[in-house]
């Protein structure tokens, strides 16, 4: 025997009946497990179709005994972790800066530890330029100061010194003019007696005469001129003086103010070109502030390089003691969620409970592709030991709405909604029974009954494969009924013309086709048994016929159908249309 030969023997030896008896077992193995699988998830109508070869019977309507149980109402969905309570570190340059130096994200610093340095290079301009305008406006100051309180000496200087020398002055002058006048009177009373005696001449007489009428003169001028002087000189020179003081004086008052705004301008430049570096204000872990715009992404980046605005917020320094979750909660659900609600979280591997402390009372805003989606954002205090949780962990949040004890309860897919109400389809010997619901809170799974039915009876849970043409009956009668319920909300459809849509062609589409324009209906739609024709028991109004039927035989042909005139734009109709160009009432 050769190699060959030998090779073939020891491989039917290897192959023999200990081998397949055991590839037997596993198969039937499987076979058990795939069997076990399809029961579990389809149901007992699939095994009666494998046991009995053929379609499966009423046991595919699978059903649910109400029975009253504990209901658990929770709203879930997913959160972003985040301090409770942040220390922002924000730029307070006036009109910005840019970020010349910044420390690693995620860094932990100490107290007063460098962690961003602005470029400070405009600040230091304006600072040497502040710097001379304010040494200008402290020297006229200085110079306003020492006239004001030089015009004030002069209204002493006048009042206390010039004018009591000038009111002497004209004291003396009247009491040197008394004296003359005195002096002249007792020269003439002499000159006279001597003139009536002969020893004096009439022409001497005469020259006393005007001694005397001299000296009168002086001596009145002189009364006069201290008049003047303490009625009116005074008082003018006074008031002059006065108000040079009182200019000098609001001068210097306004070169003050002007001094202490410079002063105050070149005070907040060096505050300015201190807070350039900025140190932190605790101690933490640095986390950069990133600010969302309203598509959802990031506004700024912060970085080196990065330009920053005004009390723009740079850093954050979060306090990890103290750890709160975001949580978006949907407008439908917003209602139910209110602060005080015990919360159940799981960040990782690890759970935690919480309570909600604050719902807001405007939806979050969100990028411009889901605009449409309301969500209003919860505030969650995680509790317990916060330590190895991080800002911007994703955390699975629970909120408890609510625990309802002993309540009757089905199943959410047993729940049929048709026209804004809830029915339900109980099993009776005379089959499937119709109900109107009236519910209450509910869950993923099941959702409580009010009314409608009673502990246990037991209702469908699929009725849409169950009850698949009698719900699509009732929907077709639905949409039977639409037009009347139009009509009973908006009156006569044959009152209100069609809108006629851009270029003033009419909105229902063009001849020969099958118009498939907004709310329009197809000829399946009208064609309800079949048989390739709209009949008059089947058109939702006589006038259809009149518009379609052309060969007069009483009802529409699918070719008719298509072929039907358009409804008339708002401009035909003004003129009462034309012939066959009356709207279709059943055109919706």
């Amino acid at each position: 025997m050769n190699r060959l030969s030998k090779s073939k023997t020891m491989s039917a030896a290897k192959t023999g009946p200990g081998r397949r008896g055991n590839a037997i077992v596993v198969t039937l193995a499987v076979l058990a497990i795939l069997i076990a699988v399809g029961t579990y998830f389809l149901g007992p109508g699939l095994l009666e179709q494998i046991n009995t070869g053929g379609e499966p019977s009423d046991t595919k309507a699978m059903t649910h005994k109400v029975a009253r149980e504990n209901l658990v109402v929770t709203v879930t969905d997913d959160g972003e972790l985040q301090s409770a309570s942040n220390v922002d570190v924000k730029c307070e340059i006036s009109g910005g800066s840019t970020i010349l130096w910044i420390i690693d994200d995620g860094t932990v610093v100490e107290a007063n530890q460098k962690i961003v340095e602005l470029d400070s290079s405009g600040i230091e301009e304006q600072l040497a330029a502040q710097t001379g305008v304010y040494e200008k406006a402290l020297a006229a100051q200085i110079k306003a100061t020492e006239d004001a309180a030089a015009a004030e000496i002069a209204v002493k200087e006048y009042v206390e010194g010039t004018f009591l020398k000038d009111l002497q002055e004209v004291e003396s002058l009247i009491t040197i003019a008394q004296e003359n006048m005195r002096s002249a009177q007792n020269v003439l009373d002499h000159t006279q007696r001597m003139s009536r005696k002969g020893f004096a001449t009439p022409l001497q007489v005469e020259a006393d005469e005007f001694a005397v009428k001299r000296a009168r003169l002086d001596l009145e001028f002189a009364e006069t001129s201290k008049k003047v002087l303490e009625k009116f000189t005074r008082e003018k020179t006074t008031r002059g003086l006065e108000a040079t003081r009182d200019a000098a004086q609001a001068l210097a008052r306004s070169e003050l103010a002007a001094v202490e705004l410079e002063k105050a301008k070149l005070d907040k430049l060096q505050k300015q070109l201190e807070k350039c570096v900025i140190l932190a204000p605790k101690a933490g872990m640095v986390v950069y502030y990133a600010e969302r715009s309203r598509y959802g992404s990031s506004s700024s980046q912060i970085e080196e390089g990065a330009p920053v605005r005004e009390r723009q917020t740079i850093i954050q320094l979060p306090d990890l003691t103290q750890m709160q979750a975001k949580v978006p909660v949907h407008e439908s659900k917003v209602e139910q969620v209110h602060a005080g609600q015990r919360v159940y979280l799981k960040v990782l591997d690890r759970e935690f409970q919480g309570v909600v402390t604050s719902i807001a009372n405007q939806p979050e805003a969100k990028s411009f592709f889901s605009a449409k989606v309301k969500e209003y954002p919860a505030d969650v205090r995680v509790e317990g030991d916060c330590e190895g949780l991080r800002p911007g962990m994703t955390a699975e949040v629970e909120i408890l709405i609510a625990n309802l004890e002993n309540v009757l309860t089905i199943p959410v897919s047993s729940v049929v909604v048709k026209g804004g109400q809830f029915f339900g389809y109980v099993k009776s010997p005379d089959g499937p029974q119709k109900r109107q619901l009236l519910l209450g809170l509910s869950n993923d799974k099941f959702v409580e009954v009010k009314d409608g039915v009673s502990e246990g009876e037991e209702i469908l849970m699929n009725p849409r494969s169950v009850m698949s043409d009698q719900l699509n009956d009732e929907e077709d009668k639905e949409q039977d009924d639409t037009a009347d319920q139009v009509s009973s909300r908006f009156g006569e459809s044959s009152s209100t013309p069609a809108p006629a849509a851009s270029g003033g062609k009419p909105s229902g589409g063009q001849p020969g086709t099958d118009r498939p324009s907004s709310g329009t209906r197809k000829f399946s739609d009208f064609d309800k048994n079949g048989d390739g024709k709209i009949s008059a028991d089947e058109a939702p109004s006589p006038r259809m016929i009149e518009a379609a039927d052309k060969d007069g035989d009483g009802a529409i042909s699918e070719a008719e159908f298509k072929s039907r005139p358009p409804r008339p734009s708002s401009a035909g109709e003004g003129n009462g249309g034309g012939a066959g160009g009356r709207p279709e009432s059943g055109a919706r």
